[in-house]
């Protein structure tokens, strides 16, 4: 997707085969409500969303930790594994960029077992 795409865009956009019952954690841009209820109806997936504080569908407050927990967690390993990563990987075409990137989760893989 070019960068000027909006992500709910995006997400809508993205295969999701995931299996039911999936959740799906998001930040505030993903706020939606109709995507959302959309997404519960067609694919009984639930889209967490980081709510704003002057949300309509405002969370109750544990419901708000559980997300800005996993938010953390999730964004710690994404973290952890860009960090190995270079800055730029040159690929001229998508079959040549997966091997890359697959080649650099499984060193991530490697490094987290054995260190």
């Amino acid at each position: 997707m070019p960068g000027s795409t909006t992500d709910l865009r995006a997400l809508n956009s993205l295969p999701l085969n995931l299996p039911s019952d999936s959740q799906i954690y998001a930040n505030s841009a993903y706020t939606d409500y109709t995507a959302e209820d959309d997404l519960v109806d067609s694919s009984e997936m639930k889209l967490e969303v980081m709510r704003k504080k002057n949300s309509k569908r405002s969370d109750k407050p544990y419901i708000q930790y559980i997300k800005q927990s996993t938010r953390h967690y999730i964004e710690t390993v994404f973290s952890a594994i860009t960090s190995m990563h270079p800055k730029f990987i040159h690929a001229v075409t998508y079959e040549g960029f997966l091997p890359k990137l697959q080649s650099f989760i499984f060193a991530f893989t490697l490094k987290k077992a054995f260190m």
